[in-house]
Formats: structure tokens, sequence, C-alpha cells
């Protein structure tokens, strides 16, 4: 077998043992193959065997002798990131992850990783970012700890280093409930009239400034327009009640994307927190979606305002124009957004409200009037229906009473009605 060359033997039915050898290590001077059972057809254990060549080519160590760890967790990071098949912030995380792990158990061999080491590692992994925050971390923190070892032990598994994932073995730290939190009726009507009274006082704040710029004869040779970014922020806010929009769905929208005539908004890219454009992770989170009157009404308001004052700024408005900019005409930073979001909060009474809040109130206020599970789904851009009913379903009282009160009335009505005679049979001779 030649190097970087597979090799897939039929062992029965169904049943093959795919090999694959990278020649001479050069530090240790031993042989490099790696094999691997595969479960299936023939054509299965093909994809085994090139995952298997690609990751090595992604810079993945593939060495059936003892290794350490740390090495091995380092090089399958690497081999992600080349990868590019996670963004920026899952591969921080993930980062994170590997340099506390290899701080502590980076230097045992990968096949001395027991269920009891990983038990003592979680604790003091744990008990190492509590000391340093100075406050209890979550649960949910520790769950992704676990996944990145549960994937580094998986790989480590498909290439014999060991025999099966420790991993499996131990429990999965358990999920907080979340706390979802959705704005009530009365709420939300607040939310919007406080939406109205900010937007109308942004877009007097600009004209005011932008009249004293004519009066002091400073407008040519601008880099900003000081108050575009705070008209911006009122909308967001407005489309993602009016939506149930992600945070960076909201923001990574452009011009192009909407239609103002029939109404509609195509999601389609999100604007993650470092600034770059990232498509949705599934199919169903590509959507379109329909919007209220009163929003695109705002929306085309905005849009016609926004052509002006990009124009002072030697800017066209074009389809790749952001709905909502920045002073200078580009992409929001989301962080700016942030502390201009905990401000209006705090000073209209809706303080500790998370901006992904809003969508859950879409979304529970939408099953509460009876909409249907499939728009609500779709609107969400959940790849299922119970993945909507599982996260927004969640028990509301006044449907609650009116399901009890439904049901009671049902068998009171059939409790009133005369009890029809029954026919008696008669035997004939």
């Amino acid at each position: 077998m030649a190097k970087g060359d597979g090799s897939i033997q039929q062992l029965g039915r169904n049943k093959w043992r795919v090999s694959v050898s990278f020649g001479k290590d050069p530090v240790t001077g031993k042989y490099r193959r790696a094999t691997q059972v595969v479960n299936g057809t023939k054509a299965e254990a093909k994809k085994v065997r090139d995952g298997m060549v690609r990751d090595h080519e992604n810079g993945l160590r593939v060495d059936a002798a003892k290794v350490t760890f740390g090495e091995f967790a380092r090089q399958w990071q690497q081999a992600k990131e080349a990868s590019g098949a996670v963004c920026k912030q899952r591969s921080d995380l993930e980062r994170r992850n590997v340099r506390e792990m290899c701080a502590i158990v980076g230097e045992l061999p990968i096949g001395e990783i027991t269920p009891t080491v990983l038990e003592d590692l979680y604790a003091r992994i744990r008990a190492g970012r509590e000391a340093k925050l100075g406050r209890p971390i979550s649960n949910r923190t520790m769950r992704e700890v676990h996944a990145t070892m549960r994937q580094i032990m998986k790989k480590a598994v498909n290439y014999d280093l060991i025999l099966r994932n420790p991993c499996d073995r131990v429990e999965t730290p358990k999920a907080e409930d979340p706390g979802r939190r959705s704005l009530s009726v009365s709420e939300g009507r607040s939310l919007l009239s406080a939406l109205d009274d900010a937007e109308s006082a942004a877009y007097g704040r600009l004209r005011a400034k932008e009249a004293r710029q004519c009066e002091w004869k400073a407008t040519e040779g601008r880099g900003k327009i000081l108050g575009v970014k705070d008209i911006s922020s009122v909308l967001a806010v407005r489309l993602a009640l009016a939506t149930g929009m992600r945070r960076g769905e909201v923001f990574g929208t452009a011009w192009g994307a909407v239609d103002l005539r029939t109404r509609e908004l195509r999601v389609s890219q999100s604007l993650t927190v470092d600034g770059d454009l990232k498509a949705p992770k599934t199919r169903a989170g590509v959507r379109t979606i329909a919007l209220d009157v009163t929003t695109a009404r705002r929306l085309a308001r905005w849009k016609e305002e926004q052509a002006d004052y990009l124009s002072m700024l030697g800017l066209d408005q074009t389809d790749e124009t952001p709905i909502f900019c920045s002073n200078v005409g580009g992409w929001f930073d989301l962080h700016n957004f942030e502390t201009w979001w905990r401000r209006f909060r705090k000073e209209n009474g809706f303080d500790g409200l998370k901006f992904h809040e809003l969508r859950h109130t879409q979304a529970t206020q939408l099953l509460a009037q009876g909409v249907d599970v499939k728009t609500v789904q779709t609107r969400m851009g959940h790849s299922n229906a119970s993945l909507t009913l599982n996260w927004y379903a969640h028990a509301i009282p006044q449907n609650d009473r009116q399901a009890a009160d439904m049901l009671g009335e049902l068998f009171a009505d059939g409790g009133e009605k005369e009890e029809k005679p029954r026919l008696r049979m008669v035997k004939t001779a």
C-alpha cells in the first residue's frame, strides 16, 4: 500500500476493514498507519477512507502508537479549524476548552483518559473558572467542555487509538432551564409605545444636528453622520419583535432582502459579533417572513431618510446596503448596539429584557393566539415543528383555563341531553 493510499478489505457481509498508510514519522521513525472497521456498504467504507485521508491532509496526525492527549487534542483542533467547518466564535470556545484540558491532562497518554479522569478533569475546570470569575458557572458551560472532549475522543476511537469513548460512561452535566421569558400582550404594547417615542426622538435629534451642521457650513467632507445608528437601533428592535428574527439575522439584513410592496423579508445571512456575515446553520434558517403594515411603513420611511444621509457621505444606497447601519453607513457593531440596548431597557422599564426574548415573545404569542405550529416553525426558521413546540409551547395560564372551561362545557352539554331509549332486541322463533 503506497503512502497516502487506502485499502478496503471485506471481512464479511457489509463489514469492511479500511486501512490508510502515511509513511514513516519523521520524528519517531515509525510507520504510521490507521485502520478502522466499517459496518455498512462498500461505498460507506470508501467515504470513511476518504475522510481519514482528508483529515491527515488537514494536519491531523494519524498514529496507532500511543500519543499524549495534548498532542492529539491540539492536532484535532488544528484540523477542525483548517476544514472551515466551524465559525470563529465556536472555534474560540473549543480552543479555550482544549487549552484548559491540556493544562491538566495533556501529558497523559490518550489511552489513560478514563471516566474517572474525566470526572476529575471537569471538576478542576469548573473550580478553576469559578475561582477566576468569582461566581458559579452554568452547567451549560460544562456541557460545552464535555461536548468538546467527546468529539476529540470520538476521533481517537475512529483511528483505533482507543477502543471506546470514555465520555459515553460519564454523566453529561444537566442542562438548566433556560428560563425563557416572553412579554405579555400588555408588555408588548408598552414596548412598542416606547419604541415609537424613541424613534420619533431619534429622528428629531438627527435633524437638529443636521440643521446645526448646515448653519456651521460643516457638511463637506464628512466621514460619518451622528444619530444614524440610533434610528437603526430602534428599528432593529421593532423588526425583531415583529418577526422573531435572531439578533444576527436582523442586523445581517440588507435592503435587497426586503420587498416593501409585498411586505416580505428574506432571511439568508446573519451578522456575527466579529462583524462577519455567515449563512444560516440549516436550510430551514433561509426563509421568507411576512411583515405587518406598520413595520413595513416604518422601514419604507427609513429607507428614504437613510438614502439622503448616505448621499451626504458620498455613498449610494444599494441592495447590499445594511438596513440597520452604523454612522458611517456600514454594518453595525453589535457591541455598540448592546450598549444602546442596555440604556434603552433601563430608561423604559424593561431592565433585564434580553434581545432574544423578543423572539420568544413572537413564538409564544403566536401559539397563544391559535396560529398553527407549521407557520410558527417557518417564521422561527426551525428545522421541524417538534423543535418549535419543545422550545415555545410552554404553559400559558389563560390557555390552560380556557382548555379546562371548554372541556367542562363539552361534558356538561352532553350530560344535559336526554338519553335516547335503547332498542330492545326481540328474538324470533
